[in-house]
């Protein structure tokens, strides 16, 4: 019983912790404005801003103790043991049980979970101007990411199952790399994902595409092709990517950003996308993330080799996969601590990759282009520096837009 309320107890201080980041975040939200960020908003908009992030700050609270509960429910009452215990009734296949018993706790948390998207996506993003989504694109994306993150989540524990059986706690070592390379895989099999969830149309010949292409080869960034994504059908917000490596990249750019943004804007935003790949930054971020990966992978270690863990939740015996399970949900409190230097190194790379794209277009085009995207997108123009230094990876647009105009003031300086 202690181990089962040690875990519960952690969960909710965890919940706990990020609400109190909400309220630092709310409490800011009256400091002044940095002067180089006062004509984004008028007056009205700006109340506008603050109301449509109060509400956001509100359903997440709710949301987040009903998610409590239920998780607190579940693990309380045993459910992952009888659903395990269920299926082995009826076969003795260790992997069958595994997805079962995720499959049907993840089933239960289902209906609240889209609830409460569905009051963002239909109530709060809609009553703000931001949701494009109908019904059926709703629906069809709820069913989309989880048949992709069943695929993910239960490839991964099968492989931890099989790789247990076979190395016992070499494990442990062996998904060092196996996260490493989940990561470039990810890099692949992006444009696949990206086709589940948007349509991608070629784009039209015209001054646009000249300008792209014309980037490309003056980036020494060679991509096959370029493509218009249809973001609009789910939202105002804009933006643009790459993906792919090799003879498989291509560039693609939200409609939003198309239709609502100038072509320097443009320009801009793709070359601070290609300044990430040109600068290696997912590369350069790995080996952090596989130094923050240590000691969390040493408490998943502990805990999966601790029967009583799984015998606290009414298993008959050592479960691995439970175990596993456990054990991220521990280390929570470590990710949320040990996050802090990767998100540091995230917002150091932003600031690169917007020194890069300004070459293409001069730092006016990105300042006006940062602006936009921030008015648009009713950014937090006052975020607090704790929650900015535990979560955010990108910094604080007040920041971004003073280290453009800094280079603009270089750009100007006589030689």
């Amino acid at each position: 019983m202690g181990i089962k309320v040690a875990v519960i107890i952690i969960m909710v201080a965890m919940q706990l912790f990020d609400f109190f980041l909400k309220y630092l975040n709310y409490t800011n939200r009256n400091t002044p404005l940095p002067e180089n960020v006062k004509d984004i908003f008028d007056p009205e908009t700006y109340a506008k801003r603050s109301a449509y992030e109060m509400e956001h700050v509100r359903l997440s609270i709710v949301s987040g103790l009903c998610n409590l509960v239920l998780i607190a429910a579940i693990l309380g009452f045993n459910v992952h043991s009888s659903f395990f215990n269920f299926m082995g009734q009826h076969t003795g296949n260790l992997y069958l049980q595994v997805y079962f018993m995720f499959a049907m706790t993840w089933l239960i948390g289902l209906p609240l979970s889209a609830i409460f998207d569905a009051i963002k996506t239909f109530k709060i993003e809609a009553k703000y101007g931001f949701n494009k989504s109908s019904v059926g694109t709703f629906l069809g994306d709820i069913i989309k990411d989880a048949i992709i993150n069943g695929i993910i989540g239960l490839g991964l524990m099968s492989l931890f199952i099989l790789i247990h059986g076979i190395l016992g706690n070499g494990v442990f070592v062996a998904f060092i790399f196996v996260v490493a390379a989940f990561i470039v895989i990810f890099i692949f099999i992006r444009p696949v994902t990206i086709r589940i969830f948007n349509k991608l149309t070629p784009l039209e010949e015209g001054p646009l595409k000249e300008r792209v292409m014309a980037l490309s080869r003056e980036a020494d960034f060679p991509v096959m092709r370029v493509y218009s994504v249809d973001g609009s059908k789910r939202t105002t917000k804009a933006n643009a990517f790459f993906s792919g490596l090799g003879k498989s990249r291509f560039i693609g750019l939200y409609d939003n950003l198309i239709n609502d943004y100038s072509e320097d804007e443009v320009i801009y935003v793709l070359g601070h996308e290609i300044g990430h790949a040109k600068k290696k930054h997912i590369r350069r971020r790995l080996p952090l993330m596989l130094l923050v990966a240590l000691p969390i992978l040493a408490l998943a270690y502990f805990v999966v080799n601790t029967e009583s863990v799984s015998l606290a939740f009414g298993f008959y015996e050592l479960n691995v996969a439970f175990g596993l399970y456990i054990g991220m949900a521990l280390a929570a409190p470590f990710i949320m601590f040990l996050q802090w230097p990767f998100t540091a190194l995230s917002r150091k790379h932003e600031y690169e990759a917007d020194a890069y794209g300004i070459q293409f277009t001069g730092s006016e085009p990105g300042i006006t282009a940062m602006k936009k995207m921030s008015r648009l997108n009713y950014a937090n123009l006052t975020p607090h520096p704790f929650v900015v230094t535990m979560t955010y990876s990108h910094p604080p647009i007040s920041q971004r837009i003073a280290a453009m105009e800094a280079l603009k003031a270089q750009e100007k300086a006589p030689d």
